[in-house]
């Protein structure tokens, strides 16, 4: 739904590392946006929505959370791992720390939120998109 040239260009969203790490958190900022929107982009694409506004509102609700990714920063973090409390190297183990919960609720960027906000896509079963 939204590449680099958008991101950079039209939204001037912060830089991010690399090419490698946008996708990754493109990726998982349109999953994240899409679970807010009761999963409407599972059956639906951008071009079904009538209204240019509602498109752009949601392209920059992508964009404000890849922002809000790159603010926060690990990949590893964001894929609700926790951060590595220990590692063993004789029969290997890893443990990670517990996400909390207030952590996993501010997985979503409240610009993000703001942009969805006019589409109706937060209100579905109410909304203009059933």
């Amino acid at each position: 739904m939204v590449d680099k040239t958008y991101y950079k260009d039209v939204y001037c969203g912060a830089e991010v590392k690399n090419d490698e790490l946008f996708k990754r958190f493109a990726v998982k900022a349109q999953r994240q946006i899409n679970k807010y929107c009761d999963s409407f982009f599972d059956t639906h694409t951008l071009d079904d929505m009538p209204l240019d506004s509602d498109r752009t509102n949601v392209k920059n609700s992508i964009c404000a959370q890849i922002e809000y990714f790159n603010d926060l920063g690990s990949a590893s973090e964001l894929a609700g791992e926790g951060q590595v409390t220990s590692i063993h190297i004789g029969n290997t183990t890893k443990n990670y720390s517990h996400v909390s919960l207030s952590k996993a609720t501010a997985m979503v960027s409240e610009q993000a939120i703001e942009y969805l906000a006019p589409t109706g896509l937060l209100y579905r079963g109410v909304g203009q998109y059933d």
